[in-house]
């Protein structure tokens, strides 16, 4: 290569930024060494989980469940999702918070729920309690929740948080039942611009005792069939045993 020549290579490699030259070392250093950085911490930081929380009891794959009680872990999430998890903490801090400067009572944090029937112990943590609504001067269990543009629309569309989610809607009735509590105040943050549902719910013990006596019964038998038709089944996709059921 002529000096002229190896010039001609230098000033392609060169960007013009405020002026100044700069040159492209992408192919000298990683092209994004921070976010590879952050994927290695959370991927070191992520601690599995071996054991099935009351949050989950909703969910209506019956072999998850009992794969969750009996110690199977599932798949690892990816640094994304791990994010993703740990945005939604950051949020739920934010709106109890905002919820504070607003002049609700907000307590009982991460209070530890437990439920125990027939050898079958299950934990769970509440989001916390508010007191202060408009609408009634009772204690409400308090339940956050984040989403997505499209998920909060169709939350939106719907008018109904109960209709939203079944694992969510399973969560509530049994936190408030199990927290002896008659009124549910659920806020539901939209990650993308930031809009605000909230909405009052009445208890539905019966349907509460239900998804708990179920629970107990499900995870004292042997090991449910698997429900999706096949691996390539949306639910099969986003479940974290689905190398263990379509092995």
């Amino acid at each position: 290569m002529t000096g002229l020549q190896k010039q001609h290579t230098l000033n392609s490699q060169v960007k013009i930024m405020g002026g100044k030259a700069m040159a492209d070392l992408s192919k000298v250093i990683p092209c994004n060494p921070a976010g590879d950085a952050l994927d290695e911490l959370y991927d070191a930081e992520y601690l599995h989980r071996d054991w099935l929380g009351l949050s989950e009891i909703g969910n209506p794959c019956n072999r998850y469940l009992w794969l969750r009680y009996h110690g199977h872990i599932p798949e690892k999430p990816d640094s994304k999702t791990l994010r993703l998890f740990e945005h939604g903490n950051v949020i739920e801090h934010h709106v109890i918070e905002d919820m504070r400067r607003a002049g609700f009572h907000v307590y009982a944090q991460q209070r530890e729920i437990e439920f125990e029937k027939d050898s079958v112990k299950l934990v769970g943590h509440i989001d916390g309690i508010v007191e202060g609504l408009k609408e009634s001067s009772k204690p409400h269990l308090l339940e956050i929740k984040s989403a997505n543009k499209a998920s909060f629309n169709k939350l939106e569309k719907l008018r109904s948080y109960e209709q939203w989610d079944e694992k969510y809607c399973a969560q509530i009735h049994v936190n408030a039942y199990l927290t002896r509590l008659e009124r549910i105040f659920v806020v539901v943050y939209c990650k993308d611009d930031s809009r605000i549902y909230s909405e009052r719910i009445r208890i539905n013990e019966i349907y509460a005792k239900r998804i708990l006596s179920n629970a107990a019964y499900i995870l004292n038998q042997e090991m449910p069939n698997i429900s999706c038709n096949n691996s390539d089944y949306y639910v099969a996709k986003m479940c974290g045993f689905k190398k263990e059921c379509f092995k």
